[in-house]
């Protein structure tokens, strides 16, 4: 008995030394000072031991740094409601307010590197918005928002260099939400991204055969869109870079005298590359090796790798004419100012509009 009375007093004493944090919190609030205020709230998380009043605390917290546009702070709380107090909490809105804010970081929102000094634009901390959406993601993959901040994840990754994230987002993307309007872009950015990698060293061709299949996807499920004049030159290009790998090779085994691989690769050029670049110097080879062969007659125009714009001349504007001294005939003294004065047609008489 004497045990039980004494853990009772000892919980409500925390929780009175708590609400004394959180009463000190809401003053800081109503004075403006919001930091100090996130503080108390935080301190008041500490000391109490029931949950709702933790939970509490938390949440006022996150409405203290909201208010200063400490948003990454504000995530954060956000990640300890959802992780420590999810019973507490409306989780929906709380994983479409983490969208919000990856959002806000996405589009240039960055928090001040120090509260006191929060009037200097350049003191600011990094981009949290990868970590963000990543987070975000994780909590509500099939939210309204995923598919747009999978896409913005995907985008940032890529800035960063880190191509494998970048496409694991991009597939999943086009396979979980294929028809969001944000799927489009996902087949542009992943197939970019692995015409990009394949020009950089593609061993087994595995980058140029996904981007080559992403392409034709795209163009399948978008016959009609814009872009599709420029994955036609994609298409060419992953072609180009697909042939001349393969001719590499059949060089390499027609060098070592190991014709029967050569001839299979230069004869798969000739089949399933015949409007590459590479097409005429495989058949040249094949010639050579294999005296029986007849080159075909007929191929396919080697068409242009360069992208196309069309041509959209600056439409002709009526301008008023301004007679200076030097064309006057010396009738002008002083520049003439631009009042509307248009010239009579074959005549040198003068009218205003």
């Amino acid at each position: 008995m004497t045990v039980a009375v004494f853990c009772s007093v000892t919980v409500m004493a925390t929780d009175q030394e708590a609400n004394e944090f959180y009463q000190r919190g809401l003053s800081e609030m109503k004075a403006g000072n919001y930091i100090d205020a996130a503080n108390r709230f935080l301190d008041a998380e500490h000391q109490a031991e029931s949950i709702s009043l933790k939970a509490g605390a938390v949440k006022a917290a996150m409405d203290a740094y909201s208010k200063a546009k400490f948003y990454h702070k504000e995530f954060n709380m956000i990640e300890k409601l959802l992780a420590g107090y999810p019973s507490e909490v409306d989780f929906g809105k709380m994983v479409d307010r983490e969208y919000e804010l990856a959002d806000l970081y996405f589009n240039g929102h960055r928090d001040p590197a120090f509260w006191s000094l929060r009037w200097v634009p350049w003191l600011t901390g990094p981009d949290k918005s990868i970590e963000m959406y990543s987070k975000a993601l994780k909590h509500a993959p099939f939210a309204k928002s995923a598919p747009r901040a999978r896409l913005r994840l995907a985008v940032l990754l890529i800035e960063k260099d880190k191509f494998d994230d970048a496409m694991k987002q991009l597939r999943k993307l086009i396979k979980d939400t294929p028809t969001s309007r944000y799927c489009k872009y996902a087949y542009l950015e992943l197939g970019n991204a692995l015409f990009e990698l394949s020009k950089r060293g593609d061993g087994d061709g595995k980058y140029n055969r996904e981007a080559l299949k992403v392409f034709k996807e795209f163009k399948e499920k978008y016959p009609k869109a814009a872009e599709n004049d420029w994955i036609d030159k994609c298409l060419l290009k992953s072609k180009d870079i697909q042939a001349k790998r393969m001719l590499g090779i059949a060089k390499f085994y027609n060098r070592i005298g190991r014709t029967a691989p050569a001839e299979r690769y230069l004869n798969d050029i000739l089949l399933k590359y015949p409007d590459s670049k590479s097409a005429d110097k495989s058949e040249e080879i094949l010639t050579e090796i294999d005296k029986s062969y007849v080159p075909e007659g007929f191929r396919p125009e080697l068409k242009s790798r360069l992208q196309s714009y069309s041509v959209i001349p600056i439409p002709a504007e009526p301008s008023n004419i301004i007679q200076v001294p030097e064309n006057s005939g010396n009738r002008l003294l002083l520049p003439m100012k631009d009042t509307g004065i248009k010239q009579k047609k074959n005549t040198n008489w003068w009218e205003f509009e």
